[in-house]
């Protein structure tokens, strides 16, 4: 007997079945919905039997059990409730399934806010511990050197209180960062940018230009021409300025105009720095300071030459002789030697000029 049942969900299915006693044999399932149409089906089988002519046979004793033989799963999804002794074989047909609801659209998640100040006030309190323990791990040298330097600077502000003076507690002259710079003692800064064509075009075999610009060196092979302040004339290149070129530099100065060039060059304050001093083309004092690692611990390593030079000129070597050499010491000898850059204007309208390497000569 073929059988059609409508599903409360909207889905229809028919089968074929052998009625037991004018009953399912077994309970079935929707194969959309998966609830049970067992009632459904029975009240089809009772109305197609009616229609017919036949009567459902009365139900007698249950025959003892015997082990139920395997039920074939249906290629349409019929659910079987549980197993029976009877044997029903039904191929379940669906059609005409109902409608497949779209899927909901998915929510993207929220974008974090780059601006959000707590955000940037925790990520700013993270790098400061990050870099804090990196420098101690990495510096503890360093911290004796700028501790050092601290003292100095916190002495000469007690001494300059108690004279009742003013003092600064910081270098003076040799203030730059992250540069290479000669300062020459001569008034004329034209003259100084046309002995340096000179040295490019003999000693270098370039050229350099003069150009009438007041913008900051950029790039290596650009120097910026400053005039001269309180008798000294300065060129600030790039810390990549190549060291043979810098100190070559400052000699030829030094010997063309018969005078004084000091030479420096530091990549921060307090770190690595290389300071000479030049007078009449001849190099009078030199010191460098390196860091390098010894036994997985970073050690500073002073070098210097013309000692006597610098005793002569105001320094006081400590318990440790020049090996305590630092940065404060070589702009006090700058000052000892007549320059003073201290009274300059921050942010003075100073008209630059700059010198630019042009090519092979």
């Amino acid at each position: 007997m073929e059988v059609k049942v409508l599903c409360p969900c909207g889905a229809k299915f028919k089968f074929d079945v052998e009625p037991l006693r004018g009953r399912m044999p077994t309970p079935i399932s929707c194969p959309a919905c998966g609830a049970d149409a067992t009632g459904h089906a029975n009240a089809v089988i009772e109305e197609s039997l009616r229609a017919t002519g036949q009567t459902a046979e009365a139900p007698s004793a249950p025959a003892p059990p015997s082990p139920p033989p395997p039920i074939p799963v249906s290629p349409a999804g019929l659910h079987i409730n549980r197993p029976s002794a009877f044997a029903a074989s039904a191929a379940v047909e669906a059609y005409d399934p109902p409608p497949i609801s779209p899927p909901l659209p998915i929510r993207p998640l929220p974008k974090k806010r780059q601006d959000n100040p707590v955000l940037k006030v925790l990520t700013t309190i993270l790098v400061v511990a990050v870099l804090g323990f990196g420098a101690w791990r990495f510096g503890y040298k360093w911290y004796k050197r700028i501790s050092a330097i601290v003292q100095v600077a916190s002495a000469a502000g007690e001494a300059s209180a108690d004279s009742g003076k003013s003092d600064s507690s910081g270098p003076v002259n040799l203030w730059y960062e992250k540069c290479a710079v000669l300062f020459i003692k001569h008034t004329n800064h034209l003259d100084v940018a046309k002995a340096c064509q000179d040295y490019w075009t003999t000693k270098l075999h370039k050229n350099l230009a003069l150009v009438n610009s007041s913008r900051e060196y950029m790039e290596p092979g650009e120097y910026e021409l400053i005039p001269a302040h309180n008798g000294y004339v300065r060129i600030v290149g790039a810390f990549e300025w190549p060291v043979p070129q810098h100190e070559g530099l400052a000699q030829h100065l030094s010997q063309t105009f018969g005078t004084l060039v000091f030479e420096w060059r530091t990549e921060t304050f307090a770190d690595t720095y290389h300071f000479g001093v030049y007078d009449q083309g001849a190099r009078k004092f030199h010191a460098q300071m390196d860091i390098k690692m010894s036994g997985g611990e970073p050690q500073e390593v002073v070098s210097t030459e013309g000692n006597e030079f610098a005793i002569a000129n105001g320094y006081k070597p400590g318990p440790e002789g020049f090996k305590e050499f630092h940065v404060l010491e070589a702009d006090k000898i700058t000052q000892k030697l007549g320059m003073n850059l201290g009274d300059e204007k921050e942010g003075a309208d100073i008209k630059t000029m700059l010198l630019k390497e042009t090519g092979q000569k």
